[in-house]
């Protein structure tokens, strides 16, 4: 190990132990915090774009190992698309055959993809997740969407949606209208470092909003990974004297099960290439400014062990499970706002093959 290497355990270790000994004050009721001066280094910086040191060129290595922290579905994605007529941006599973002679679609446009037995659809490769992260496309339609839930009703990460998807809200990127909910995304971030996981925080594409990414070291049963979440909120509330989340919007993955013939909700994926010059699809810090190396703070974090969350439900004294969706209380609309909250799911539908391996721990594409 060379001494980079070596400091960085030793911090990682700190950073461990530090957050023991301050959850141990906390739980005893004993204020540890200092007042102090912010100074030029923590406040907020206006020109959030400038901070971040820009990546132009990626590799199919640099795509694996974004992938293994985002690792969802590969057999179906999603696009961002703008629709000229309405002026708004929807996401479309992308099919070999979407809107082409034969497709449903042109003669309906309220076709569901799981009644169409000529659906085809597309894989995501690395040169997906390529255009993703170059952002080329001055519309933004080279915007992933993943779905985290697995055909195995497994998932490798929890995402926390701290956007605003409600009726009103901003029509292309679902923007919040101030930024008070930045104060419970705070709150969750020390929700998170009080119980030692390692949260990563982004700051949406319309920068009015957030996402905090919980990562897994090994697929994980979507229910338990949901109850864990579940929990995390509810006892860490409490642990931060937080009565209620009113900014939280949602979990992902949403449902437990997949559903029937549909594999449930999507999420874009961070560090999108025309997002980022502003500062925005970026890892932030907790004075919400943009990390300088995006893809260094990405690659440190820990994952979660199986373990350690049944450990935390254990802990926390959880013991009755979530209510979970039946087939018949699953809507289908595709083409509609991914996270529309009239409807508890949104589900477009795919049947395919997973085109991820696993073979001695070490992730590849085929």
């Amino acid at each position: 190990m060379n001494e980079i290497e070596s400091l960085k355990s030793k911090i990682k270790q700190l950073e461990k132990e530090n957050g023991y000994l301050k959850k141990l004050l906390t739980e005893a009721g004993i204020c540890f915090e200092l007042k102090i001066i912010v100074d030029k280094a923590c406040a907020y910086d206006t020109n959030q774009g400038n901070r971040i040191i820009p990546k132009t060129d990626f590799s199919e290595n640099d795509v694996n190992e974004f992938f293994k922290m985002f690792w969802g579905r590969t057999d179906v994605y999603s696009r961002r698309t703008i629709v000229k007529s309405r002026g708004t941006a929807n996401y479309y599973p992308q099919c070999y055959k979407f809107w082409k002679a034969g497709c449903p679609k042109r003669t309906d446009k309220r076709k569901q993809c799981s009644r169409c037995k000529s659906s085809a659809f597309i894989p995501l490769k690395p040169k997906q997740i390529i255009a993703h992260l170059k952002g080329l496309s001055k519309d933004a339609e080279d915007v992933i969407g993943i779905y985290p839930l697995f055909p195995d009703d497994t998932c490798r990460f929890i995402v926390f949606d701290f956007d605003n998807h409600e009726e009103g809200a901003d029509k292309h990127d679902y923007a919040n209208k101030d930024d008070t909910w930045k104060d419970e995304v705070n709150a969750l971030r020390e929700i998170c470092r009080i119980n030692e996981i390692d949260a990563l925080v982004e700051r949406s594409r319309s920068g009015r909003g957030a996402h905090l990414w919980i990562f897994f070291k090994e697929k994980i049963d979507a229910d338990l990974a949901r109850k864990f979440g579940d929990m995390l909120l509810k006892k860490g509330a409490e642990s931060v004297d937080l009565k209620s989340f009113r900014y939280y919007d949602r979990m992902l993955p949403m449902q437990d099960h997949i559903p029937k013939g549909g594999f449930g909700n999507l999420i874009a994926l961070p560090l999108q290439g025309q997002a980022i010059k502003d500062g925005n699809s970026a890892f932030v810090d907790e004075h919400w400014n943009a990390y300088s190396d995006q893809w260094s703070v990405l690659l440190s974090k820990n994952k979660l062990s199986k373990e350690f969350i049944e450990q935390k439900i254990k802990e926390w004294g959880f013991h009755a499970s979530l209510p979970s969706a039946t087939m018949d209380e699953i809507t289908e609309d595709d083409g509609e706002k991914p996270w529309d909250k009239s409807n508890d799911f949104h589900v477009v539908d795919v049947t395919g093959i997973l085109h991820i391996t696993l073979a001695d721990a070490i992730y590849r594409w085929i």
